[in-house]
């Protein structure tokens, strides 16, 4: 537990929270800022609460703002990953909905302009995961000739969809 004694000596001495969140590139303008410098003096106040007998003062300080530096950082880059993973997952959940309707609407007109092979290939091998070897005994045809068949039909679907 920290002292009242650590909490006081660590507000006179809060210009080095500032600086350590300075130093960090936190402005004050930074909508977490209070949040962070509160944070960050009580781990000062810790430090100098554990530290207090074993160093000097100054050198409290000194190992103190590069903790409060580190965890800073440590929680900025932590907060932007979550904010990263987020945004990535709202916007592929968006942009996901559009683009599979208006793939399915380009599939379903493009996918008569096929030929027969490539048809079996879409329907029964990508679509009903048909194995090529079970399609090529089925149909009389060569795995090798299927898979560059399969191979040429996704080209082809590729250029549909990014039309």
């Amino acid at each position: 537990m920290i002292s009242q004694n650590s909490f006081r000596k660590a507000w006179e001495n809060r210009k080095l929270v500032g600086g350590a969140l300075k130093a960090a590139h936190v402005r004050p303008d930074y909508h977490l800022y209070e949040d962070l410098f509160q944070e960050d003096l009580i781990i000062y106040a810790e430090m100098l609460e554990e530290l207090a007998t074993e160093k000097a003062r100054t050198e409290i300080d000194k190992l103190s703002f590069k903790k409060v530096l580190w965890q800073t950082l440590n929680r900025l880059k932590r907060k932007q990953r979550v904010c990263e993973r987020n945004t990535d997952m709202d916007e592929a959940y968006d942009l996901g909905e559009k683009a599979d309707w208006n793939n399915l609407v380009v599939l379903k007109q493009e996918v008569n302009k096929l030929t027969e092979m490539e048809q079996i290939i879409f329907y029964e091998h990508l679509l009903s995961d048909k194995k090529i070897t079970q399609l090529a005994a089925e149909y009389g045809t060569s795995r090798r000739t299927l898979t560059r068949l399969k191979h040429d039909l996704l080209v082809k679907l590729r250029k549909m969809l990014v039309k």
